[in-house]
C-alpha cells in the first residue's frame, strides 16, 4: 500500500511538472533527480483522490490555465489555493469533477466539488465580482469545435466572504472573456454563441448572440446581448483590453465557412453591449476587417501601446499571375478605434506570421513593393515596382530591394563571411537576417527604418 500510494504521488507530481502548475519543488534544475513530495502536494493528492484507487487528471485545452491542478488565490486572503479536474470515473466516459481545495490553518480542505458530464474542459479563468469579497471561477466545459459550437457551456463558480461555493450556468458558449468594462476592478463574463438553424422544418433558428452577465443582487445575471454575425463559423480569439484612452472592448476575430476572416467589436454604452460595425445580419451590413483566409491575421496590440488593433489587408500589387497568395503578399493597415463607432489606420505592416514576425512599413514604400515569398528556403524578397507606362492597371518589376531570411542558428553560425545578411532578430533556434540589394540612397534609409522597426511577434 506504501508503495502505491508513493508512486501515485509520484505521478502527480510529474504531471504538475508537465502542466504548468508552479510548485516550487518542480523547475528545470530538478528535473534529472527523483522530485521531493511536499506536505502541500501530497495533501493536495490525498483529498483529489479521496478513496478511489486511481485518479486520471483532465487538463484545460485552451486558455492561460493548462494544469489539471491550478494553484490561484481565489479566497482572496493572499494564499493560493487550488482547482484540481479529473474524470469523474477513472476509466469510463461518466464526465469531469471539479474540486476547490482551500488552505487554512489546519491545513488543505476541501471546500467543494462538482460533477459536469462534459468529457474535457475548454479553459479556466478568474476574476473578482464585488469589494466585498465574491470572486470568480469561471469554467467552460466541452468543446467550441463542431459546426455549431454548442457543446460547450460556460458555468460560473462563485466563492462568496463566507467560504460558500456557488454555481451559476452562463449557457451555452462558442468563445468567452473575462472583461471589466468600465474598469473598476470588477469583471464581466462576456460569452457569444454562433448562429443555430433549425433543426426540423418549422421551427425557428437560434441567432448568434452575445451576452454580458455580471454580480447583481446576490447572483449572477445577465446584464445586456447583442447580435452577433450569424456568418461565422467559428472564433479564433477573444482578447478584451483597451481601445482607446476612456474605451475598453472585446475584439472578436471570427472565422466563416469559406476560412475568412473577419472582427467585431464589443463596446458597453450606457449598460447596453454595442457591435461595431453596426447593422449587423442586416442587406446594408459591411465589415471593413473582412480577410481572406490566406491572411489569417489576428487581432492584436501590434505596436506595444496597450491598446488593442485591427488588421485591414490589401493584396499586394504587382504580384506574379501564378502566384498561390499567403500573408506575406498583404500590406497590413492595423487599424484602432476613436469612439464606438469610427475607427483610424495607426500603423502599416508587413507581416509573415508562419516565420513569426513583422516590421513596420515605411511611408516611402508605401503601395511601391511587392514580395516572393519562397517557402523552401524561408525566404521573402521585397522588390520595388512601378506602374506600366499604359496606366492600364499593371505593374513593372523593378531592383529588388532586400531579403528576409529565417536560419537555423547552426545553419547562420556555419554561413561565410560574405554571405551578404545581416542580424536582425534570434529565437529559440531560428536567426533572422536581411540582405540588402539596392544601392539608392533613399531606399538605403527606408530600409534601415525597417531593421530598426523588425519585430517578431511573440517572443
Amino acid at each position: 500500500m506504501k508503495r502505491k500510494t508513493a508512486a501515485a504521488i509520484l505521478s502527480f507530481c510529474l504531471l504538475l511538472s508537465l502542466s504548468g502548475c508552479s510548485f516550487a519543488s518542480f523547475d528545470t534544475k530538478n528535473l534529472m533527480a527523483p522530485p521531493k513530495v511536499n506536505e502541500d502536494q501530497q495533501a493536495i493528492q490525498e483529498l483529489l483522490q479521496g478513496d478511489r484507487p486511481d485518479i486520471a487528471f483532465v487538463y484545460p485545452q485552451s486558455g492561460e490555465y493548462r494544469s489539471a491542478v491550478t494553484m490561484v488565490d481565489f479566497t482572496g486572503d493572499g494564499i493560493k489555493d487550488a482547482v484540481g479536474f479529473y474524470s469523474s470515473e477513472a476509466g469510463n466516459s461518466g464526465g469531469v469533477e471539479v474540486q476547490f481545495l482551500i488552505k487554512t490553518e489546519n491545513g488543505w480542505e476541501s471546500a467543494a466539488t462538482f460533477q459536469n458530464s462534459a468529457l474535457q474542459v475548454d479553459r479556466v479563468c478568474f476574476g473578482t465580482l464585488s469589494q466585498t469579497g465574491h470572486n470568480l471561477i469561471l469554467i467552460g466545459w466541452g468543446s467550441t469545435a463542431g459546426t455549431t459550437g454548442r457543446t460547450a457551456g460556460a458555468n460560473a463558480y462563485v466563492y462568496s466572504p463566507g467560504g460558500e461555493i456557488t454555481e451559476y450556468s452562463l449557457g451555452t458558449y462558442a468563445e468567452l472573456a473575462v472583461t471589466d468594462f468600465d474598469e473598476d476592478g470588477i469583471h464581466e463574463v462576456f460569452t457569444v454563441d454562433k448562429f443555430l438553424p433549425a433543426e426540423e422544418e418549422g421551427d425557428e433558428p437560434t441567432p448568434a448572440r452575445a451576452k454580458l452577465f455580471a454580480w447583481v443582487g446576490g447572483s449572477m445575471k445577465e446584464i445586456s446581448c447583442a447580435d452577433a454575425d450569424n456568418s461565422m463559423a467559428g472564433y479564433s480569439s477573444a482578447a478584451f483590453g483597451g481601445l482607446t484612452a476612456s474605451l475598453s472592448g472585446v475584439v472578436l476575430d471570427g472565422v466563416k465557412a469559406d476560412g475568412s476572416l473577419s472582427t467585431q467589436i464589443f463596446t458597453l454604452e450606457d449598460g447596453k453591449l454595442k457591435n461595431f460595425p453596426e447593422d449587423v445580419n442586416t442587406e446594408e451590413y459591411s465589415n471593413p476587417f473582412l480577410r481572406p483566409s490566406t491572411a489569417s491575421i489576428l487581432s492584436r496590440d501590434i505596436n506595444g501601446d496597450g491598446l488593442l488593433e485591427i488588421p485591414q489587408v490589401s493584396l499586394l500589387p504587382g504580384l506574379p499571375e501564378e502566384t498561390m497568395p499567403d500573408a506575406t503578399c498583404y500590406q497590413v493597415d492595423w487599424c484602432r478605434l476613436q469612439s464606438s463607432s469610427q475607427y483610424r489606420v495607426v500603423t502599416r505592416t508587413m507581416m509573415n506570421p508562419t516565420e513569426n514576425y513583422w516590421f513596420r512599413l515605411p511611408y516611402s514604400l508605401t503601395g511601391g513593393i511587392t514580395s516572393y515569398n519562397d517557402t523552401s528556403r524561408r525566404m521573402v524578397t521585397y522588390t520595388e515596382i512601378i506602374e506600366a507606362p499604359d496606366q492600364d492597371g499593371s505593374y513593372l518589376l523593378s531592383e529588388p530591394l532586400f531579403a528576409i531570411r529565417v536560419f537555423t542558428r547552426s545553419a547562420w553560425e556555419s554561413r561565410g563571411p560574405t554571405s551578404g545578411y545581416e542580424l536582425l532578430a534570434t529565437q529559440n533556434d531560428s536567426v533572422y537576417g536581411i540582405q540588402v540589394f539596392t544601392k539608392n540612397k533613399f531606399r538605403l534609409q527606408s530600409i534601415s527604418q525597417i531593421k530598426r522597426d523588425f519585430k517578431l511577434l511573440s517572443e
